[in-house]
């Protein structure tokens, strides 16, 4: 169920978030001054202020550790683009400071950001590899392995260039399994639930006035909507309205000669 609702569109799953939220509020304002339930309910009063306090302190510790999660998530996911194009311009410029036979590997590199930026990106939204960028980058290393069977080859220059093929591989590697379909679902039932515990410590602290008490409503329903919504639009790296461009990979084309 926490995978269905935040693999959902940004406006959905926004708008699921606060009408949950709002209709616990809700229920809870009907429930504290209701004409059948008020009365008993408000035979609670008496609750002291810092018990809510520090249900307040149980819920932030929870959403620190699953913001860390979530955006350090994301994080990893830019640097490994970032990463990815870095080793692509660099295994470009050493073949042009080289003197070796450009061709196929401009053909290579050309062929790979292609495949990964028209096929592979859409795929990853599903949480997915393309059978093209994987033809690409196996291509792409062969043609790097074979500059070791050039006449005027440099051992040094193409176990350099071998190695930073084998990076761009890497980093790709890293994309993939950042961009599966994986959340923190207990983490985040966590963190729901504590979030209704909450709005409920609201509801107890503030029973003797109805005003005080639909304003606190209002104002910590708010907090709850906001902040974890923001976790969650940032859940996954390559599949939301947020998700990681490959801009820096596609730049790489710029550089590359189409011949």
């Amino acid at each position: 169920m926490i995978d269905r609702w935040l693999s959902l569109p940004l406006p959905t799953l926004w708008l699921c978030l606060a009408g949950f939220y709002g209709s616990s509020a809700i229920i809870l304002i009907y429930l504290s001054f209701g004409r059948l339930t008020g009365a008993w309910v408000q035979s609670f009063r008496g609750v002291v202020a810092p018990y809510f306090a520090g249900i307040v302190v149980i819920f932030g510790i929870l959403v620190g550790f699953l913001a860390n999660d979530v955006w350090d998530r994301s994080r990893r996911a830019a640097a490994s683009v970032r990463s990815e194009a870095a080793n692509l311009t660099s295994l470009y410029d050493l073949l042009s400071s080289s003197g070796l036979p450009a061709l196929p590997i401009d053909h290579g590199i050309r062929n790979y950001v292609s495949a990964v930026v028209e096929k592979e990106w859409p795929a990853m939204a599903r949480g997915e590899a393309a059978p093209e960028a994987d033809s690409a980058q196996d291509r792409l290393l062969d043609a790097v392995a074979d500059l070791e069977a050039e006449p005027n080859s440099s051992p040094a220059i193409t176990r350099v260039m071998l190695d930073t093929a084998l990076k761009i591989r890497d980093a790709r590697y890293e994309r993939l399994l950042l961009s599966a379909d994986y959340s923190e679902s207990f983490k985040w039932m966590s963190v729901l639930v504590i979030a209704l515990v909450g709005q409920i410590s609201v509801a107890v602290v503030h029973l003797e006035r109805a005003r005080p008490h639909i304003a606190a409503m209002v104002i910590f329903t708010s907090g709850i909507v906001i902040v974890l919504g923001l976790i969650a639009s940032h859940q996954f790296p390559f599949s939301s309205a947020l998700s990681v461009s490959p801009e820096p990979i596609a730049e790489v084309l710029k550089l590359v000669p189409n011949g």
